[in-house]
């Protein structure tokens, strides 16, 4: 009896069935890999995207007002400090505007003005004698309190000489600006001059002078 012709090993049913089974599994596993990579490297950005959002922006920095007078500065500077204390006080040296007398006697006096922080052309000026300050003036620093309040006619016509200065407050109703003073507070001869915007006509104000703790005058202009 003649033996029967063997057929090919990949002729057989079970090797196609096999194959098919190895591809199946092939094609399962790519696709859990793939989808495995997506999740991660979705997971990946998210976590980027969350370190991203939750580092905190740097605040930009405030503008450093050194050389410039402020209003705080100019509260700081004291009668009777040095031309060398105030210079470390504002940060810059000033321009010098006048002089009178001889340097080391008790007459020479010298002002010198420095750039004040607030409307154009704001400046302050210290007066030296002796060697110290002896006046303090500025013109158009930013006092953000002090411009909110206004003074009007009827209010001006309240305040008397020999009011305090609390009491001129109560009136107007809020601190007006500092433009002047001299000497020391409490003394006698001690003179400061505020200034208040005024409700009227344009540029509308009134200066009050107070020497030794009192009104001693007052001046408007434009006040309705």
């Amino acid at each position: 009896m003649s033996e029967k012709k063997k057929k090919p090993f990949y002729k057989k049913w079970w090797f196609w069935v096999l194959a098919i089974i190895v591809v199946v599994g092939i094609a399962s596993g790519g696709g859990e890999s793939g989808e495995q990579a997506q999740k991660e490297e979705k997971k990946e950005t998210t976590e980027t995207a969350t370190t991203t959002t939750a580092t905190p922006k740097e605040e930009p920095k405030q503008e450093d007002k050194k050389g410039v007078v402020t209003k705080e500065k100019f509260e700081q500077i004291k009668d009777g400090m040095t031309y060398e204390e105030v210079v470390k006080i504002i940060g810059a040296e000033g321009e010098l505007l006048s002089e009178t007398g001889e340097k080391g006697t008790q007459f020479h006096t010298v002002i010198y003005q420095f750039e004040g922080d607030g409307t154009f052309g704001a400046n302050a000026n210290f007066t030296f004698q002796g060697g110290k300050l002896v006046n303090k003036a500025q013109f158009g620093i930013e006092d953000a309190a002090a411009s909110k309040v206004t003074i009007t006619k009827e209010e001006f016509d309240k305040i008397q000489n020999g009011m305090t200065y609390e009491e001129v407050v109560k009136i107007v109703g809020g601190e007006g600006q500092k433009i002047s003073e001299t000497g020391k507070p409490g003394a006698p001869d001690h003179t400061v001059m505020y200034d208040y915007q005024g409700e009227g006509e344009l540029g509308a104000n009134a200066s009050l002078m107070f020497q030794g703790g009192k009104l001693i005058n007052k001046s408007q202009f434009g006040l309705k």
